[in-house]
């Protein structure tokens, strides 16, 4: 069995952060290992976490995820994010 793909999600809505699970999930080379619901939570997060990729809604209260994306990247230069709105992998 190859190494699984493992994922964060960000986005303040739980419904839709557990529909995206639910869905990478029936896929068995995916594993999602974390779930936060703002921006700072995110950036804490990856430093945890390392995921392989994270998944990150832009618009969400407080620090969103634009400035969470900003913030990870400045730190974790290889980082890939995709972020929710756009479908598009920054790294």
């Amino acid at each position: 069995m190859s190494k699984k793909i493992t994922i964060v999600l960000v986005d303040d809505h739980a419904v839709v952060r557990a529909g995206v699970k639910r869905l990478l999930e029936q896929e068995p080379i995916f594993e999602v290992i974390g779930e936060v619901d703002s921006g700072e939570a995110g950036y804490q997060i990856f430093g945890e976490l390392h995921p392989d990729v994270m998944v990150m809604d832009l618009s969400m209260p407080g620090m969103g995820g634009l400035e969470g994306i900003r913030r990870i990247l400045m730190r974790y230069e290889k980082a890939k994010i995709l972020d929710r709105k756009s479908t598009r992998l920054k790294s």
